[in-house]
């Protein structure tokens, strides 16, 4: 596959070398608003600078570059992989409605152990419910993150909002005086530190408590999951796939 590399951050760097190094991508270009050192291929600063068309995108830039992405994409029937956060309500609809024409991965978090999560929620979320049984996410980043809580947490309350009627979710207790009520999931955001990301999916009922943990202990998951995600992409057609649909 002919591929682009969008942003030469941290994490552009890996994806970078993890493409580079893999017989099933052809890399034709790095695009980034600065690059910090030379490499091999052509170095844009913007999507529109490239003559060439590519098959697919990686991104892990920012979300201010979606519409670069999404003008070229289009316009070169190029499929999309964005791993990148942060993106607003608004930048979502638009990611949805350029989905109706090319197939588009889109997730926060693209390692290979959440994508088994989500499907172990999808099977014992509900009983464990309607058994009574409370459900509460908690979710752990480094100091440096900036939204909360994280897509990734967002995405394990809709896995199991999809399973069971009439959930809500309660992201700060402190302003709510009164007992938890039966249909609410906690969604608490914990930072510090240099913890790459951990969350944690707590059954709690009379007498006994159940714990579903991931924990990312470096960024290389991020990496392997998103070049697994490309790869399975190159035979879907039109259509939004996220870690529930893709796999």
């Amino acid at each position: 596959m002919k591929t682009i590399i969008y942003g030469f951050g941290l994490m552009g760097k890996k994806i970078y070398h993890a493409v580079k190094n893999n017989e099933a991508f052809d890399l034709i270009g790095v695009v980034s608003y600065e690059f910090d050192q030379q490499i091999d291929e052509p170095m844009y600063t913007k999507l529109a600078e490239c003559t060439q068309k590519a098959d697919i995108i990686i991104d892990f830039s920012h979300p201010n570059n979606l519409d670069d992405i999404l003008t070229y994409a289009l316009k070169n029937n190029t499929k999309l992989v964005l791993a990148t956060t942060g993106f607003t309500n608004e930048q979502l609809n638009k990611i949805e409605e350029a989905s109706h024409q090319i197939p588009i991965f889109q997730s926060y978090n693209t390692s290979f152990g959440m994508q088994m999560v989500t499907k172990i929620l999808r099977d014992v979320a509900k009983e464990f419910y309607e058994n009574g049984f409370d459900i509460e996410i908690v979710e752990k980043h480094h100091n440096k993150k900036i939204d909360a809580p994280s897509g990734t947490a967002k995405l394990l309350y809709e896995v199991m909002d999809e399973e069971i009627e009439h959930l809500h979710p309660v992201y700060d207790r402190s302003s709510i005086s009164k007992r938890r009520e039966k249909n609410e999931i906690g969604i608490q955001a914990l930072r510090g530190g240099t913890i790459f990301g951990e969350h944690e999916i707590m059954f709690a009922g009379n007498d006994e408590v159940v714990e579903i943990k991931h924990t990312a202990l470096s960024k290389e998951v991020f990496v392997l999951g998103a070049i697994h995600a490309a790869k399975l992409l190159e035979t879907k057609e039109k259509g939004l796939y996220t870690l529930k649909t893709l796999y």
